[in-house]
């Protein structure tokens, strides 16, 4: 890999802010409802709006980077989160609460994988997959960083410090690896132009009306929706199961770890010549097979470690699949701006889960969150599946 400095700059920054500015609010869920006094779909609720608007926003900062301004959206959306992290730390009633989450789904749209991934495909072009996975295989421990620290210095302090924790590593850590990593990325960027008249005056609205994106589209959107639904209530879930603490604490710090595991068997499934396409139908099986772990796990340690291990490792699989498979089908040219339209629908879906997964558990329970899970991954399966098959027959045309 070129410029592997550069790429582990960048890595490092996704794993924190991933860390301070999405896994803190389901490791801080359960402290918000006990401390604040807000319920369950309160709380889930200022999380959709976040990132209902990192999902609205996910196009228009797409575009940005297809112009050449990679930079400054990493940069710029990394010191928005942290400020808003800080004046989270302040909020006690549920309007400042919510609004303080709003600003964080901006600061979202421009510095998580989607805007990451589109600015290293736009310096990088082709050569960008390996980048893509080396960023995913060390962010993957975000969640591992994140549930155990947030949790303790919430136990020591309280949980303002815990956001206050964060908001400081990514002004005085992060903001400077970006701007190193990014500035040394800028003088060897490809600068990926059109190669030929077909994309001299090209529309968003003419891949967005493709039937291979509207299925990916789908397929996406349902991967995103399931495992939010299942990530953001894992405490409350575990807490309404009488688990243990110690317990908990291990069954989430291990999603980390597991999503690594999911991108080193993907490598490992490469190099023995399987499909991107093949890896891809395999992260909708795992995610399947997890929910059902996790369903009839009740108190069995045992089911619960391989509930995380499966979920882990198709969402670690997913990051990937996801970007290259897009980029695969639809094509590297203006891949920020179809990058960005996909992500309305992989960032609506995680929108979404927090407060479907809240009013299912009102309705409910969690029993019949997970089963509905369960149906909407295999709904999901064979979208995928009929993507992929589009694409086929028309590369044989």
């Amino acid at each position: 890999m070129d410029r592997p400095f550069n790429i582990l700059f960048l890595a490092v920054a996704q794993t924190i802010l991933w860390a301070g500015l999405y896994y803190l609010f389901p490791a801080l869920f359960a402290r918000w409802e006990l401390n604040l006094g807000f319920s369950k779909t309160a709380i889930a609720s200022a999380f959709t709006s976040a990132i209902i608007i990192s999902s609205l926003l996910a196009p228009f900062v797409g575009n940005l980077i297809d112009k050449g301004h990679g930079q400054k959206i990493l940069i710029g959306s990394s010191i928005l989160g942290a400020a808003g992290l800080i004046v989270l730390s302040f909020s006690s009633e549920f309007w400042i609460f919510f609004l303080t989450w709003s600003v964080i789904g901006i600061a979202l749209s421009g510095c998580l994988y989607e805007p990451c991934f589109a600015y290293v495909t736009k310096v990088r072009g082709t050569k960008a997959k390996d980048a893509i996975i080396f960023i995913t295989l060390i962010a993957g421990f975000a969640g591992t960083v994140s549930f155990p620290v947030a949790n303790i210095f919430a136990d020591l302090i309280n949980w303002q410090a815990s956001a206050r924790l964060f908001a400081f590593v990514i002004l005085l850590f992060v903001v400077p690896i970006l701007f190193i990593s990014t500035k040394n990325e800028d003088k060897h960027s490809v600068n990926l132009k059109p190669l030929s008249d077909k994309f001299a005056n090209y529309k968003l609205r003419n891949d967005l009306i493709r039937p291979e994106f509207i299925s990916l589209f789908f397929s996406f959107l349902i991967l995103a929706l399931a495992h939010g639904m299942v990530i953001t209530h894992i405490f409350p879930l575990l807490i309404e199961r009488n688990i243990p603490n110690a317990t908990q604490l291990l069954i989430t710090a291990l999603i980390g770890p597991s999503q690594v595991v999911g991108r080193i068997i993907m490598i490992i499934l490469q190099k023995q010549n399987y499909s991107i396409n093949i890896i891809s139908t395999l992260t909708f099986i795992l995610k399947i097979v997890a929910s059902m772990f996790l369903l009839y796990a009740n108190n069995n340690i045992y089911l619960l470690i391989l509930f995380v291990i499966f979920q882990g490792s198709g969402a670690g699989m997913t990051s990937i699949t996801r970007a290259v498979v897009t980029a695969n089908i639809i094509g590297y040219e203006r891949f920020g701006s179809v990058s960005g339209a996909m992500a309305v629908g992989f960032i609506g879906g995680s929108a979404l889960s927090p407060i479907l997964g809240a009013q299912i558990w009102e309705w409910s329970g969690y029993d019949s969150m997970l089963k509905i899970v369960s149906i909407l991954l295999t709904m999901g399966f064979i979208s995928f599946i009929i993507a992929l098959k589009i694409d086929q027959n028309s590369k044989r045309l």
